[in-house]
C-alpha cells in the first residue's frame, strides 16, 4: 500500500514541476538556515561542560559602580582575593587564580610571541585537559616548569615528545617542559598556548609589579575560579561575601555614600560563555535572537510549503472526488497527501544538508567563530535536520490532507468552498511571511546604522591614520622608549608619536580619587586616570577645548612630585594634569577656561595643576557611558606607542616604522595595527550580527518571493478563462497585469502595517542597550515597506504579463 502511495506521489511531483521546484527550493533554504543556526546555538550553549567537576566549578565575579553611576560587572579580581577565600571558606575545595601574559620566546634565530597562562598549582585539579605527555598532578606544581598545547609544541619543537626540553624567553629565563596537552576545543572560554605556575619568574618587567600585587586589594586583573565541595550551595557562600569583604578590604565602604563599593557573586563555569560578562562570550539574549530569526526564516518556508500545498491540492478536487466515489476512505486520502508532503520535505532536507556543508564555513566566518570539525559532521547535521524534515513535511501536508479529504464527492465536483483551497488562509499566511521578512529587513538596517554611528561618533579623538605599536611594557621596551619616539619622529610622513599604557577600545581602565583643596577627603571624586607620555594626545588627535596639551618644553609637566608613594598606590609623576570636559563639570570647576590653573589634590597633599581641557573620549563601546577622565604623564607605565602618519602615507612609511622597531627591539615581536581598525574591532561582533541578519533577511524575502511566484502561477491558472474573457471584452495586457498585481499587493501592504509597530518596538529594545545610539528613523520603515511591495510587484508582474499576453482562444479552451 505504501509503495502505491509513493508511486502516486512521485508522479504528482514530476507532473507539477514548477510547484515542486519552488517548494523544494524554499524549504531547502529555510531548513538549511535553521540547521546552521541550530548548530551554532548548540555549540555556544555547550561550553566547558566536559570537565569532570564542571558542575562544581564557579568563577568569581564582582560588581562596582563607575563615577557616572553605571553598574559594571567584571571577572577580574585582586590577587589576594583567592588565598583569602580559601582560608575563610572551608566549603571551598580548591581556589585557582589565572592570569594571561604575553612572552617572547626565542627558538633558533626566530622570536615568537606566545600567550602564557600563569595559574595556581591546583589548576589541573579543576580543569582536567587531556595530556599527551607529562603528569597533571606535578606538571606545574613548582615554578619554572611549563605545559604546552600540542600546536605550540609543534611550533617551537616540531614534536610533542619534548618532556624536559627548554623553552627560552628573550628575557633570558629558561622554562622546562613538564607536559603537553591536546589543543583546546572550540567550545571553551580558555585561551592559552603555554601554562606555568603562578610564581614563575619571567624577568621581563612582570615579576616586581606582580609580586607587589599580593597585598593590593584595589588592583584587579586575575580570574579566580572556585571548586566547591560536593553538596555546597553557591548561594550560601554569596550570602557571606559582604562580611568577608568588610573584614578584608579597607575600602569596602564608599567614603562618600557609606554603601559597599563592590559586591561579589559566583558564576557557574558552564554559564560563563552565555552570561555576557566582559568579553567572555556570546550573550544568551543574542542566542535567543538567532533562534528566533532561524525560526522566522523556517516559518516563512513552511508557510510557503503550506500555501503551495493547499493551492495546488485544490486543483485535485476532481481526483479526490473520484477516489471517494470508488470507495477510497478518508484515512487513505490523508495518507496519500502526507506521503507526497513528506517526500517533498525529504528531498528538500537532502538539498538542505548539501547547502549546510557548503555554507557553514562562510556562516562561521561571518561570526568570526571557530567550530571543531566534529560539530559539523554529518551525524550532527542529520540529528538536527531529520526531525525538522519530518515535522515540516507533516505540517505542510496535514492541512490540505484533512481539508480536501473531508467534503463529499458531490461538493468537490461542484467546486464548493472546500474545492477552492482556502484562499483566506493563504492570504493570512502571505501577510505573516512578508511581515516577518520586513521586520528582519528593518532590524538589519537599524543594526548597521547603529554600528556605523557607534564606531565613528563621540569618540573625542581622530582614529584615522594612527598606527599602534604594542609590547613596550617590559624592561627592554621601557629602556628604548624615548629613543623609539625620537626615531619615529624622524621618519618622513610621521606627524606625531607618543606612548600610553593602553588605548581606546582596549577595555582597560583605572580609577583614582581626587578632590579640590577646599573639599574634605571623604568627599573625594573617583576619576578615570589615564597615564600617557608626551606626544600621545597629538598622536591620537584629542581635541583641545582650553589650555594646552603636555609639552616637554614645560618642565613641570613631567616633574616628579612624590618619589615615595604608599606601597599600595601609584603616585602621579608630574605637577601638570589635563582634564576631560566631563571631569571639569564633575569637579565643579566651571567652564574649561575657568578650570585652567586650578589645583586638584591627589591623596593627602599632592597638588596637581590643570593645564588643559580636552574633549571627552569614548574609551569603551557606545554601550558604556562617558567617564570623567584625568590625564597625567606616566612614562614608566607605557605599553603602546601611538604614531600619527600623514594622510596618504604609503607602504614606505610603514616599512620604516617596522624597521625602526626591529632595530631598537630585536628581541620583541613586532605587533602593529591601525587604531581605526582596532576601534572597529570593538563593534565587530555587532557588525557581524548585522551582516548575518541582512543575509537572513535576504533569504526570508527570497523564500517569500518564491511562494508568491507560485501563488501567482496558481492564481493565473485558476483564472485562465476569466483572463481570456476579459481580453475578448477589450482588456489590455497592462489591465490584466494591474489586476493580478493589485491582488497580491494587498497582503503585502497589510504585512507592512503589521511589521512596522513590531519592528519599532524590537529596534527600540535593542538600541536601549547603547548609551549613545541613533534615533529610529521612520523613513527606514517606509522604505522597507516600499521595497517589499516593489519586490512583490516584480515577482508577480512578470508571470502575470506572460499569462495576459497569451491568445484569448487558448484561454477560452482551457478546462
Amino acid at each position: 500500500m505504501f509503495g502505491n502511495f509513493l508511486k502516486v506521489a512521485v508522479r504528482v511531483l514530476v507532473r507539477q514541476r514548477l510547484y515542486t521546484a519552488l517548494n523544494i527550493a524554499g524549504l531547502a533554504l529555510g531548513m538549511a538556515t535553521a540547521a546552521m543556526i541550530g548548530l551554532f546555538v548548540w555549540h555556544e550553549m555547550h561550553y566547558d561542560g566536559f570537565f569532570s567537576h564542571a558542575d562544581r566549578i564557579h568563577r568569581l565575579i564582582r560588581t562596582f559602580h563607575t563615577p557616572s553611576g553605571a553598574a559594571v560587572t567584571v571577572a577580574a579580581q585582586a590577587k589576594p582575593m583567592g588565598p583569602a577565600l580559601a582560608r575563610d571558606f572551608p566549603e571551598v575545595e580548591a581556589v585557582v587564580r589565572v592570569v594571561n601574559h604575553a612572552v617572547a620566546v626565542r627558538r633558533d634565530s626566530a622570536v615568537f610571541e606566545v600567550h602564557l597562562t600563569l595559574a595556581d598549582a591546583d589548576y589541573f585539579r579543576l580543569f582536567d585537559w587531556p595530556f599527551l605527555a607529562g603528569d597533571p598532578a606535578t606538571a606545574i606544581s613548582q615554578p619554572g616548569t611549563v605545559v604546552l598545547t600540542e600546536t605550540t609544541a609543534r611550533k617551537l619543537f616540531s614534536s610533542v615528545d619534548i618532556l624536559g626540553r627548554a623553552v627560552t624567553l628573550t628575557s633570558g629565563v629558561t622554562l622546562t617542559v613538564a607536559g603537553v596537552i591536546r589543543d583546546l576545543p572550540s567550545n571553551t572560554v580558555f585561551h592559552m598556548e603555554m601554562l606555568a605556575n603562578i610564581a614563575t619568574r619571567l624577568n621581563d618587567g612582570w615579576d616586581e609589579p606582580f609580586a607587589a600585587a599580593d597585598t593590593q586589594w584595589h588592583h584587579s586583573f586575575l580570574r579566580t575560579y572556585l571548586l566547591l565541595k560536593p553538596g555546597v550551595e553557591p548561594a550560601s557562600l554569596v550570602a557571606r561575601f559582604p562580611g568577608f569583604l568588610a573584614a578584608r578590604m579597607t575600602e569596602y565602604l564608599d567614603t562618600a555614600t557609606g554603601k559597599p563599593s563592590v559586591a561579589l557573586d559566583l558564576q557557574p563555569l558552564t554559564r560563563v560563555h552565555v552570561e555576557g560578562i566582559s568579553d567572555d562570550g556570546v550573550p544568551l539574549s543574542l542566542l535567543v535572537t538567532f533562534l528566533g530569526v532561524g525560526g522566522l526564516v523556517l516559518g516563512i518556508a513552511v508557510i510557503n510549503f503550506i500555501n503551495l500545498s493547499t493551492a495546488r491540492s485544490s486543483l485535485r478536487a476532481r481526483e479526490v472526488a473520484i477516489r471517494k466515489t470508488l470507495g477510497g476512505r478518508r484515512g487513505m486520502l490523508v495518507m496519500q497527501f502526507l506521503t507526497e508532503s513528506v517526500l517533498l520535505a525529504l528531498i528538500s532536507g537532502a538539498l538542505a544538508l548539501v547547502l549546510v556543508e557548503l555554507a557553514m564555513p562562510r556562516f562561521l566566518a561571518l561570526l568570526d567563530l571557530r567550530m571543531d570539525a566534529h560539530f559539523m559532521s554529518g551525524l550532527w547535521i542529520a540529528a538536527i535536520s531529520l526531525p525538522l524534515v519530518a515535522v515540516v513535511g507533516l505540517l505542510g501536508g496535514l492541512y490540505p490532507a484533512l481539508v480536501l479529504s473531508r467534503p463529499r464527492p458531490g461538493d468537490l465536483l461542484k467546486g464548493g468552498p472546500m474545492a477552492t483551497g482556502g484562499g483566506r488562509l493563504r492570504a493570512i499566511l502571505v501577510v505573516a511571511q512578508f511581515a516577518a521578512a520586513i521586520v528582519l529587513g528593518i532590524s538589519t538596517v537599524v543594526m548597521l546604522q547603529q554600528t556605523r554611528y557607534a564606531s565613528t561618533q563621540r569618540l573625542g579623538f581622530m582614529p584615522e591614520n594612527v598606527v599602534l605599536l604594542r609590547g613596550l611594557d617590559t624592561p627592554a621596551g621601557h629602556a628604548h622608549q624615548q629613543a623609539l619616539r625620537e626615531a619615529l619622529l624622524r621618519i618622513p610622513g610621521v606627524i606625531a608619536a607618543g606612548g600610553s599604557l593602553w588605548t581606546p577600545g582596549d577595555g582597560a581602565d583605572r580609577f583614582s580619587s581626587y578632590r579640590l583643596p577646599d573639599t574634605p577627603k571623604e568627599k573625594e571624586l573617583a576619576l578615570r586616570t589615564e597615564g600617557v607620555d608626551f606626544g600621545y594626545m597629538e598622536a591620537v588627535g584629542m581635541k583641545i577645548l582650553a589650555g594646552r596639551r603636555f609639552d616637554q618644553a614645560h618642565p613641570q609637566d613631567g616633574q616628579v612630585t612624590r618619589p615615595d608613594p604608599p606601597e599600595d598606590e601609584e603616585a602621579p609623576q608630574g605637577d601638570s594634569i589635563v582634564l576631560s570636559a566631563l571631569a571639569v563639570k564633575r569637579l565643579g570647576l566651571g567652564t574649561p577656561e575657568q578650570a585652567l590653573g586650578r589645583t586638584v589634590i591627589y591623596g593627602d597633599h599632592t597638588a596637581l595643576t590643570v593645564i588643559g581641557v580636552v574633549d571627552d573620549v569614548q574609551f569603551d563601546s557606545a554601550k558604556s557611558v562617558l567617564e570623567p577622565t584625568l590625564y597625567l604623564i606616566e612614562p614608566r607605565f607605557m605599553d603602546v606607542m601611538a604614531v600619527r602618519v600623514a594622510a596618504g602615507s604609503g607602504a614606505a612609511t610603514l616599512a620604516a616604522i617596522d624597521d625602526t622597531w626591529r632595530r631598537l627591539y630585536p628581541d620583541l615581536p613586532l605587533k602593529r595595527e591601525f587604531l581605526d581598525d582596532h576601534i572597529r574591532d570593538t563593534y565587530a561582533a555587532t557588525a557581524h550580527q548585522g551582516q548575518l541578519l541582512g543575509l537572513f533577511s535576504g533569504l526570508a524575502i527570497l523564500i517569500a518571493c518564491l511562494g508568491l511566484f507560485g501563488l501567482a502561477a496558481f492564481t493565473a491558472e485558476r483564472r485562465t478563462k476569466e483572463i481570456g474573457l476579459r481580453k475578448v471584452l477589450g482588456a489590455t495586457v497592462p489591465d490584466i497585469v494591474r489586476l493580478l498585481v493589485w491582488q497580491f499587493s494587498k497582503p503585502v501592504v497589510v504585512a507592512t502595517l503589521v511589521a512596522w509597530p513590531v519592528a519599532w518596538v524590537l529596534a527600540g529594545r535593542w538600541l536601549g542597550e547603547f548609551v549613545y545610539r541613533v534615533d529610529r528613523d521612520p523613513l527606514v520603515f517606509v522604505i522597507a515597506g516600499l521595497v517589499a511591495l516593489l519586490i512583490a510587484w516584480v515577482t508577480v508582474a512578470g508571470h502575470a504579463a506572460r499569462v495576459a499576453a497569451a491568445k484569448p482562444v487558448r484561454a477560452l479552451r482551457y478546462e
